[in-house]
């Protein structure tokens, strides 16, 4: 075998790998891993998360009980699946989404991130 077609084929086979992310969840960039959290709050205009495991998100007070709870991030949830409040899960934050929200005026939490939901 000649080494040019060998060597051309190598280098085609590292440049296909290469290409191949493995900081991608569902076709988005995973920007924070391994996170633990609950939905404390959802309606139509936002879905409050508590983050169990970091220190992300911001200190929110519940319209419902006004109750402070720590850690709280406003989730575009990807592929929520049926998931209840109060119910814990794991997930990734990856890069936002666009997604249509209705104009309510809620009590949502300052800090907005778009996650996928990687298991129970």
């Amino acid at each position: 075998m000649k080494p040019i077609p060998v060597l051309l084929s190598a280098t085609c086979l590292f440049l296909l790998f290469a290409g191949c992310s493995k900081n991608e969840e569902s076709g988005r960039h995973i920007l924070k891993k391994g996170l633990r959290g609950k939905i404390l709050y959802s309606s139509c205009a936002t879905t409050a998360v508590q983050v169990l495991n970091k220190d992300i998100g911001t200190d929110w007070t519940s319209c419902q009980d006004r109750k402070v709870y720590e850690h709280v991030i406003d989730a575009i949830i990807v592929n929520r699946n049926g998931i209840a409040s109060q119910v814990e899960f794991n997930f990734n934050i990856v890069e936002d989404e666009q997604n249509f929200r209705c104009d309510m005026v809620d009590c949502n939490p300052p800090t907005l991130a778009t996650i996928v939901i990687t298991g129970d």
